[in-house]
């Protein structure tokens, strides 16, 4: 003789339950995803970089006495000249100009001008000093290009060259008489105008691209001023 099931649902305090291990395991992964987020956006922003210093590097390799483009205060003739060496329309704001990990909206350029986030070397291009490629004697500690702080006040666009601190223009900040592999002081890491500092915006690290061409992530900190002076 068959017998009827007995089904019982949940007791109120059994859901209550249940919803609460959800809610734990909800809570661990979200940290999770969001960590796993931010490194991909570094991963991302590592990969433009690549790309943004291979570019520089062929133009100076090509250009004559293999200089990097010229550019003078914030003017972005750099990253304009570009064009001509990476495969990426300059208008657009999802270009290799711009940082996946920016904090702050970035308005698109237009056809004459690029939406960036990354500043260079202020030395590098200045016109005055006429630097060449095989000028700088420790290529691969030399940062070429940077995160640098956005500036919310125009388009939330980066200042195009490093120029703070003043060692990224004069040599002068701390070069006298001070050891290569000493640290320069982090004054500024806020996106609140045109501020020309690096910009420590991945989980405390900066996004570079040297001299030689590779990308990496420095640790808030750990700047040195053999990552800027190039000549020694």
């Amino acid at each position: 003789m068959n017998k009827s099931l007995k089904i019982r649902g949940f007791t109120l305090v059994e859901l209550l339950v249940v919803i609460s291990i959800i809610g734990l395991l909800a809570g661990l992964a979200v940290p999770a995803i969001n960590g796993a987020l931010k490194k991909a956006k570094s991963g991302a922003c590592l990969a433009n970089l690549r790309q943004i210093g291979l570019g520089l590097i062929t133009y100076a390799a090509e250009g004559s006495g293999g200089t990097f483009p010229q550019s003078t205060g914030q003017d972005a003739a750099w990253a304009t000249e570009l064009g001509k060496y990476i495969n990426t329309t300059t208008q657009s704001k999802k270009s290799i100009f711009v940082c996946p990990g920016c904090e702050k909206p970035v308005t698109e350029g237009t056809d004459t001008t690029v939406a960036i986030t990354y500043g260079v070397h202020s030395a590098l291009v200045d016109p005055t000093k006429n630097v060449a490629i095989n000028d700088v004697i420790r290529p691969s500690d030399v940062i070429l290009v940077g995160d640098v702080c956005q500036d919310p006040g125009n388009k939330g666009w980066s200042p195009n060259r490093i120029e703070n601190p003043a060692i990224f223009s004069t040599q002068s900040g701390g070069r006298s008489g001070t050891s290569l592999d000493a640290a320069i002081a982090v004054t500024e890491d806020t996106d609140t105008g045109n501020n020309a500092w690096l910009r420590y915006r991945h989980q405390g690290r900066v996004n570079v691209v040297m001299v030689d061409g590779h990308a990496e992530s420095i640790k808030k900190g750990s700047v040195l001023n053999k990552h800027v002076v190039y000549d020694q």
